[in-house]
């Protein structure tokens, strides 16, 4: 089958009408008449996903993210780029096709990315307050046990957390990506979420939850990065995928957590 054909079935199984005027999600290399051996979904469309793919016999790749390292794919910005050369040759030769969805997977209900997320940070459903709240009401913890409960089933290497370990809560709203929940909700002990700006952005949460706990109210906030909180939602996406497109595997290729911290 072809990528097009790929990406007409991903269409009219969406559940809702698809926006010809995003530019993100589009054919970001390669076109719809590409013959499709595999397919491999992932957050980032990494040089080092593109080869893990291509050696797994996938040569369709669904990212969430970007490719060319800027939210519009914008080639006039990095043509002139070695990095761009070896990437767009590399596909060249390899036969890739790139189609991207972001935008229409994030108008899905359920979200993907806040399913898997929730799955892999072991938030259960039954915990939710309301479908597609995103916020759950848990057995009381501290905070330095949940993030402790965090890393170990992330495998994150650079958690930043905000706030008192010995803080006691139980109320937690999730966030992905750049959806940055709001910390001064009376409603919610903790955030756990993708990134923010840590001063100058529309709210500042890292120090609100600094002044929170200076006037020892219990607040805090676990941030995952953008990688870590939006992957396990494409394995969501592999799973939905591999529902309709039978005549090719599917699957997740990580890109992994970019971040290290020094020890």
């Amino acid at each position: 089958m072809t990528a097009g054909e790929v990406v007409e079935r991903i269409k009219k199984n969406l559940g809702g009408p698809w926006r010809d005027t995003t530019y993100r999600d589009t054919f970001k290399y390669g076109g719809a008449g590409t013959e499709v051996t595999g397919i491999a979904t992932t957050v980032f469309c990494s040089f080092e996903v593109v080869q893990r793919a291509s050696a797994a016999g996938c040569n369709m790749i669904i990212p969430h993210e970007d490719t060319y390292w800027n939210d519009r794919d914008d080639v006039a910005i990095v043509s002139g780029d070695p990095l761009y050369a070896a990437k767009v040759d590399f596909m060249r030769k390899n036969n890739i096709v790139i189609f991207r969805i972001h935008d229409h997977m994030h108008s899905q209900r359920p979200d993907f990315t806040y399913v898997g997320s929730g799955r892999e940070l072991g938030l259960d459903p039954k915990y939710e307050t309301a479908p597609n709240s995103h916020r759950f009401v848990v057995p009381e913890t501290t905070l330095g046990a949940l993030v402790a409960q965090v890393k170990e089933r992330t495998g994150a290497r650079a958690l930043r957390v905000v706030g008192d370990p010995n803080a006691k809560v139980s109320r937690i709203q999730l966030g992905v990506g750049y959806a940055t929940p709001a910390v001064n909700n009376p409603d919610v002990d903790v955030v756990i979420s993708g990134e923010q700006q840590e001063t100058d952005g529309a709210f500042d949460g890292p120090e609100y939850v600094l002044d929170a706990v200076a006037l020892g109210i219990n607040k805090g906030w676990i941030m995952l990065g953008h990688a870590i909180s939006e992957e396990s939602g494409m394995l969501e996406m592999a799973q939905w995928i591999e529902g309709f497109v039978p005549e090719v595997p599917v699957q997740l290729v990580k890109a992994g957590e970019p971040f290290w911290a020094p020890e």
